[in-house]
């Protein structure tokens, strides 16, 4: 089924405000849930005559390091213990009798596993040059690494390294999954992924981590996107979709998102292109009505078009189509504004919310006057410039896919770094189109194409023994997935 599953991106202040109130009843309650989860996975995984070097910092998440030790040699297991900032803690280590667990110096390459329990879900800073020199330190040991909550040195709400952070094999999620984990840089700082939402009670917030698969666990609700559509009448039930791509030399953007949204399901597809392109496209796609570009003819069956996708592999010939078709929204569904057709747009005009734009982070940076790393160390913000900038909803691109509506936050879980690939944007724009053309809601289909867009990724790398998949390959994945 086509289900896509919504999980709670818990602000810092929301977590908190879960914390204080489990604490108020019982102090230890949500730190013995925590602990007690830790030492699930380090037991599963992990034998007792492996030595492990706890790191643990000032804070909550330190304390889960230190309960969590205290439990692991209860079991028997060789512990020790370092603890970042002097004398923190120290109560809570003297509770336990794990005084003689505590080390000031150590050399890595003496323990098989190192646990992360250093920053948390507060970190939010630069680190130290002796902090900097730890993590490299420990990144470029050959013992195993178990980051709790966050790898040290992840900003969890950006996903930018400040500027280092720990890479670990197996990261332990407490509470809430964070959204640093899976966006900018994140993705790249775990292998695997465990979690525990701790709490038994549902609990909601402002925005939404969205995975189209079943691997992430925990608390969520699901919509199943197959419940929406209507089994069409006729070819035109769902209106005629239009895309304008493809100026020379850029006739495979075009190919890549014609077919996607052919193969997605689109029913009936008429595309603007270069002369040449639109002579041999029907060729290769019979099921498309294909014409070269050409403005009048365009405007004259403009009241035909419901979705309109613009862009991908344009330059030049965009400008006067857009500018129509912004002046005339009212008639249309939906204008996806892709690739060459962003910088076309017009700044602080009002586009009905009718507008949909899926930049990369360099393209993203052009419009906002900013850099791509500006933009890659502020997903998010950047997504909120550039809905305030064109009244639009937004689908920045990259790794953890942000999309913004105006209202609420969406970052995409699924998804892997073959992604990064020329054309991976274009069979993206041409699902969209058709999950325009199926959905009666516009964000649903944003929603749904982006998830089973990086899905169907996620299913490509997976089950291929040949890891270098092609953008060309997405289509026929995605439309097996959503009609399981």
């Amino acid at each position: 089924m086509s289900k896509v599953h919504f999980f709670p991106d818990l602000s810092y202040h929301e977590a908190k405000n879960l914390e204080e109130k489990y604490n108020s009843v019982d102090q230890e309650f949500l730190i013995n849930k925590a602990s007690d989860f830790i030492c699930d996975i380090v037991s599963r995984s992990r034998s007792k005559n492996q030595k492990f070097l706890f790191l643990c910092g000032p804070g909550s998440n330190g304390l889960d390091g230190i309960y969590c030790a205290h439990k692991l040699v209860s079991r028997g297991y060789e512990i020790e213990i370092f603890i970042t900032k002097k004398n923190s803690n120290m109560s809570i280590i003297e509770k336990f009798d794990l005084s003689d667990k505590l080390v000031n110096n150590f050399s890595l390459d003496s323990y098989d596993c190192v646990v992360d329990c250093i920053f948390g879900y507060g970190f939010n800073r630069d680190l130290d040059n002796k902090q900097v020199n730890l993590i490299n330190r420990i990144n470029s040991s050959s013992a195993y690494t178990y980051s709790v909550d966050v790898p040290s040195g992840l900003n969890p709400l950006t996903g930018e390294t400040c500027p280092v952070c720990i890479k670990c094999d197996c990261l332990i999620s407490l509470l809430s999954y964070k959204r640093g984990i899976f966006t900018n840089k994140g993705r790249e700082t775990w292998e695997d992924l465990y979690h525990s939402n701790l709490i038994s009670n549902q609990f909601t917030s402002e925005n939404y981590l969205i995975s189209a698969s079943n691997v992430f666990t925990g608390k969520s609700f699901s919509k199943d996107f197959k419940l929406n559509f209507q089994p069409p009448e006729h070819k035109k039930s769902n209106g005629i979709s239009c895309i304008i791509s493809g100026e020379q030399p850029y006739h495979g953007a075009m190919l890549l998102s014609v077919s996607a949204s052919i193969k997605a399901g689109c029913q009936y597809l008429h595309v603007y292109t270069n002369r040449e392109y639109a002579h041999t496209l029907p060729m290769i796609i019979p099921e498309v009505i294909s014409k070269e570009f050409c403005f009048s003819d365009f405007k004259d069956n403009f009241d035909n078009f419901t979705n309109i996708l613009l862009g991908p592999g344009t330059d030049k010939v965009t400008s006067e189509y857009l500018d129509y078709i912004t002046n005339n929204l009212d008639k249309i569904k939906s204008i996806v504004v892709d690739a060459g057709g962003l910088k076309f747009l017009k700044r602080n005009h009002s586009y009905m919310h009718k507008l949909i734009i899926t930049p990369h982070p360099g393209e993203a940076a052009y419009l906002l006057n900013l850099s791509t790393d500006d933009v890659q160390n502020n997903r998010y913000e950047s997504a909120k410039m550039l809905h305030d900038m064109f009244d639009c909803i937004v689908i920045l691109k990259g790794s953890g896919t942000v999309i913004y509506d105006g209202d609420k936050f969406y970052t995409c879980m699924d998804g892997n770094h073959r992604m990064a690939v020329a054309g991976m944007g274009d069979t993206l724009s041409g699902i969209l189109l058709c999950e325009l053309s199926l959905n009666p809601d516009i964000f649903d289909a944003c929603i749904k194409a982006t998830t089973f867009h990086s899905y169907s990724a996620d299913h490509l790398f997976k089950s291929k023994k040949i890891k270098n998949y092609l953008p060309s390959m997405i289509p026929d994945t995605y439309s097996k997935l959503v009609n399981i």
